[in-house]
Order: structure tokens, then sequence, then C-alpha cells
């Protein structure tokens, strides 16, 4: 890398703890990646789904309610190439129960809004198909 991208970088996150943060450690961003393309899945981003993704970066990450938007906006400038696929490979050598984590994140996302969406749920399952996992795999993180 040239020292001008990286000094851009450096530039773009600022002061800013919580997109510091997420920018340092890979697999979160991947999570936080397959998470915000889960909330854009159906074309419409819902008050309600964003709500549902504050709270889990708050509860499950530590990320604060109010960085959220630079987070995601964050998110969305760096991963405008990066598949499903490849943010999936992050988590290929993680215990199945980290891998149902990821999937139940992705689902309490998608039915924030009291529905499953045939995008969000194409998305959800080409997760799990990356990750090699099943749809007892996919139930089972449903039920959890």
């Amino acid at each position: 890398m040239t020292n001008s991208f990286i000094e851009a970088i450096q530039k773009f996150l600022g002061d800013d703890k919580s997109v510091r943060m997420v920018a340092d450690d890979v697999q979160l961003t991947n999570e936080l990646i397959l998470l915000v393309r889960t909330m854009f899945a159906d074309g419409e981003l819902k008050p309600v789904e964003l709500a549902a993704f504050k709270r889990l970066c708050s509860r499950a990450f530590g990320i604060p309610e109010d960085d959220v938007p630079r987070v995601i906006q964050y998110l969305r400038e760096i991963s405008y190439e990066t598949t499903v696929a490849d943010a999936a490979s992050m988590f290929q050598d993680m215990d199945i129960e980290r891998k149902r984590e990821l999937l139940l994140h992705m689902l309490k996302i998608a039915k924030a809004d009291d529905e499953l969406h045939d995008q969000e749920i194409a998305l959800i399952r080409r997760t799990a198909e990356a990750l090699g996992l099943s749809a007892e795999d996919i139930s089972g993180a449903q039920d959890g």
C-alpha cells in the first residue's frame, strides 16, 4: 500500500473510536458487512431494522448506538467489492456455535420488521452455504 492510501484511510477514520475499532477487527468488519447487507437486502431500510441493528451493535459489539451511522457509512464505503462469500470466509474456522450466532444476528435484523423478504432469505442462505451450514443449522440458529 502506498503512504497516500494509508493516509487517506487514517484521515477518514479520524478520531472516531467506533469506526477505528471496526476497522481494526477484520472479523467484526465482515460480520457487520453481512448485517448491513441484511438491512438493505429488500431494497428498503426500515427504521425498525436500523433500530434492531443499533441495539445489536451496542449489546453484542460494544458500539454505542450514536456511532452506528458513521460505522454504516464506513462499511458501505469499504465493502463495495466484498462478496457474501468473502465476508463469510472470516468465519470458516469458527466453531458451529459462532457460525450460528452470525446467522442469528442476520435473522434478528431480517425479522425486525416482522417479515422475512425473499432477498433476505437468499442472503442468509448464501451466507449459510458459504459457512458450510445446512438447513438444520439455520433452524438451530432460529430456535436459539
